[in-house]
């Protein structure tokens, strides 16, 4: 689960299982599920991080056809996506240095 402090959402990944192609999208005050976003049916949906502004979440598709799919991180409409073979990892250095208050690392 990942969130960033100018986000009002939560974003949670299955990672395994059937529905590892599903993401969850949790509105922090209500805790109730806003939206489900499959970004690649099949495929395993995983590591969302925020850009530094959290203006936008990245998403991976973790599979060897994959992809880092780029999310407006309030409207949750998909803006972007970048192939990518089985991306994984930290993509904000500044969100994992700073700790900054509501922004999860």
């Amino acid at each position: 689960m990942r969130s960033h402090e100018n986000s009002p959402y939560a974003w949670t990944d299955v990672f395994f299982g059937p529905n590892r192609d599903l993401m969850h999208v949790i509105d922090k005050q209500t805790l109730k599920i806003v939206k489900t976003l499959q970004p690649a049916p099949g495929k395993t949906s995983a590591h969302v991080e925020f850009t530094k502004d959290g203006k936008y979440a990245l998403v991976s598709i973790w599979d060897m056809d994959g992809a880092i799919v780029v999310y407006d991180a309030n409207t949750l409409k998909e803006i972007k996506r970048i192939p990518m073979k089985k991306p994984s990892g930290k993509y904000n250095v500044h969100n994992k240095l700073t700790r900054d208050p509501g922004t999860s690392h």
